[in-house]
């Protein structure tokens, strides 16, 4: 009896120890945060991606694991091999791979393609930088993580540097446009009315040079015939009727 109850008992401790998919592989290693707060400048500025809390919901955990670890192995990397700094961040970022291997790897990785609109990229004051690690491995000891989530539509992008420098090149490139359609308009517009204010005083001064008459303005000649030639003429015509009249006779 006493050793069907020692097996019993190793069965249900292994049971307990690894049912469930997320597990708790937290230690209290996690006291070592306060050390690092202490050690690390409290205005220095520490990158992250990260999902808010709002926007994941339940699947809180399940999206930040990875990007904060990857933030950890950056700051990890600006400290010497013999720095105590360096070794209290490498636990934490054994302590974050632990916990992610809990997941299923697909499902993690779907996850986070599925929210990837919605990931933001800020610097955290180290204060603040801790507390967040803090309050992630709280939550993941709870227990509460699931993959059982839908994001929300993807609007808050535009929110982060990088869709804000986009929405500023968008911009732009909207105005630029708008501005190159506008000046050649604005241009002919102008030709337009100069040549319409100019129209009256070019007639005029086409009409005083000579290049434009009206049909009352045609100029007259006049011939003159001398007179000696008209006396002339009409003795010849007298003499030529005379001439007829003597050889009628």
């Amino acid at each position: 009896i006493i050793s069907t109850t020692c097996v019993l008992l190793g069965l249900f401790s292994s049971l307990h120890l690894c049912s469930g998919k997320f597990g708790t592989p937290i230690t209290d290693d996690v006291s070592k945060l306060s050390i690092l707060k202490q050690n690390i400048p409290t205005d220095y500025e520490i990158p992250v991606s990260y999902i808010p809390k709002e926007v994941a919901g339940t699947c809180w955990v399940v999206l930040n694991i990875y990007p904060l670890e990857e933030s950890l192995r950056n700051l990890a990397s600006l400290f010497g091999a013999m720095s105590s700094n360096k070794d209290n961040i490498i636990v934490f970022i054994a302590m974050l791979k632990s916990l992610r291997f809990t997941f299923d790897h697909e499902e993690l990785e779907e996850a986070m393609q599925v929210f990837q609109c919605h990931y933001q990229k800020k610097s955290l004051v180290s204060g603040l930088y801790f507390d967040y690690i803090q309050d992630l491995l709280h939550a993941a000891t709870q227990g509460t993580s699931s993959f059982s989530c839908k994001p929300p539509p993807c609007l808050n992008h535009q929110q982060t540097p990088e869709g804000q420098e986009e929405s500023r090149k968008y911009s732009w490139l909207k105005r630029s446009a708008l501005l190159l359609v506008l000046i050649p308009f604005t241009a002919c517009v102008v030709l337009i009315v100069w040549q319409v204010k100019s129209g009256p005083s070019l007639v005029a001064c086409k009409t005083s040079n000579g290049q434009t008459a009206s049909p009352d303005m045609i100029p007259t000649v006049s011939v003159s015939i001398p007179l000696q030639a008209l006396t002339h003429a009409a003795d010849c015509q007298a003499t030529g009727e005379a001439i007829s009249e003597h050889e009628s006779g």
